[in-house]
């Protein structure tokens, strides 16, 4: 067995791995690269393959830098099989057919026309889902799809023929509130594990710094914003908010969501509720929340004066319906919006976080928020430096470890540290 890293080398964006056996190629995600101009361009570089002699992508989980390339590839002639637990190919489905509708909606993106809806529809003909720990076979190997915690139906991939391989993908914290902490890596011959935080130790408590923020929003009686990715964190959060004011009605005000990949993404995790540590309290929390969906609702609600929160999509304010709500309260002294996630070099939600108050928005247009900007680092869904130690930890310390999918200073960091704890033969996936 050979492998190729193709994305995700230098960055925790783009994720694509091929693996070539004798009986031929499959790819280990399939994602799209996000970012900066200069990053996103990468999309539009030739494939270092012949699509055709691809037979199979094994996802890993839904997130766009992990499954936003497949439509593309379809584009391009691919016609195997996908494989990914039945959440991951749900949440998949509508991540694409978003990214989908924005490149054709936007007349001047770089990757407009790179694929469209039916190049999607055509991938999800593909889908072959799975069930953790249930083995299947593909190109006479054996494959296991493991949990990885993260968000819903995300997977590490064990695969097994002369050698045997895993895959991390990306790694959830042990203490998430929602999802189970990923199971450990089993012994291997080559693991390939992410390392978006490996020279990191999360900060913060998600839940004291969501409460400070709950409380604050009903006792100034303010307007507060909570810039939201729409897939896992969303859900998260609405399940925290709802759970808080179970235990604390008389703190409980409005609180709405709007988003329509949200509202998509919610359908998901109400069907597979069981999936997570807080099943009742997440479909209850899902069914109840006050949805902004309509025209007439949104004329409504941009009147209202505080308490009231809103969940709204993008989690970077890169994009997205929370563009409306920023415009209306932008001279709002009083009005505060919460950032409980990680930001992007050159997104609007980087700028903010970092004191910058003037962000441009489509045609030309400028938004100049006056109110408070609160940032938080508590909130991740990926593993830190701690958590990619523990998920190691039943493996020889011998194994051949190959570190992808995290910024330069990310792996030379856990590579040093991974030293220091014994493991002998740990190298940067891509490196000479």
């Amino acid at each position: 067995m050979k492998l190729k890293f193709i994305g995700a080398i230098d960055e925790v964006t783009g994720s694509m791995t091929l693996l070539e056996t004798t009986s031929g190629k499959i790819l280990i995600d399939c994602g799209l690269h996000q970012g900066l101009d200069f990053i996103v361009k990468k999309n539009l570089e030739p494939l270092p393959f012949e699509v055709r002699d691809i037979s199979a992508v094994i996802l890993t989980h839904a997130h766009l830098d992990h499954s936003g390339l497949i439509p593309h590839l379809v584009k391009l002639g691919f016609r195997g099989n996908i494989y990914a637990t039945k959440p991951t190919l749900k949440l998949a489905k509508i991540i694409m057919a978003d990214s989908a509708h924005i490149f054709e909606k936007s007349e001047n993106h770089l990757l407009k026309s790179f694929y469209d809806i039916e190049d999607v529809i055509v991938a999800t003909s593909l889908f072959k889902p799975q069930t953790f720990h249930v083995p299947f076979s593909a190109l006479g190997m054996t494959i296991t799809l493991l949990p990885a915690g993260h968000i819903l139906g995300a997977a590490s991939v064990q695969i097994q023929a002369d050698q045997t391989i895993i895959f991390s993908g990306d790694l959830g914290r042990i203490e998430d509130p929602l999802i189970p902490a990923p199971e450990k890596c089993p012994k291997a011959d080559i693991v390939v594990m992410e390392s978006t935080y490996g020279g990191r130790i999360r900060e913060g408590n998600l839940e004291i710094e969501l409460t400070q923020f709950l409380k604050k929003i009903k006792t100034q009686s303010c307007i507060g914003i909570i810039a939201s990715f729409a897939v896992a964190r969303s859900q998260m959060l609405i399940t925290l908010i709802n759970q808080y004011y179970k235990l604390n009605p008389n703190d409980k005000i409005r609180l709405v969501i709007d988003g329509p990949m949200m509202i998509e993404a919610n359908k998901v995790y109400k069907e597979f509720s069981q999936e997570t540590k807080l099943p009742e309290i997440l479909l209850e929390s899902l069914e109840n929340v006050e949805v902004i969906d309509h025209t007439r609702e949104w004329e409504s609600i941009k009147k209202q004066t505080g308490p009231l929160i809103v969940i709204s999509s993008s989690g970077m304010v890169s994009g997205g319906r929370i563009l409306r709500y920023l415009e209306n309260w932008q001279n709002d002294t009083k009005a505060c919006l919460f950032l409980p996630g990680y930001q992007a070099e050159g997104t609007a939600g980087k700028q903010l976080s970092e004191g910058n108050r003037t962000i441009h928005i489509c045609d030309g247009k400028e938004i100049t928020w006056s109110g408070e900007v609160i940032s938080s680092q508590a909130f991740s869904s990926h593993a830190d430096q701690n958590g990619l130690i523990d998920w190691l930890s039943n493996i020889d310390k011998s194994t051949a470890i190959y570190l992808n999918h995290g910024e330069k200073t990310s792996k030379e960091c856990l590579v040093s540290k991974l030293h220091e704890l014994g493991y002998q033969n740990v190298l940067i996936a891509g490196s000479k």
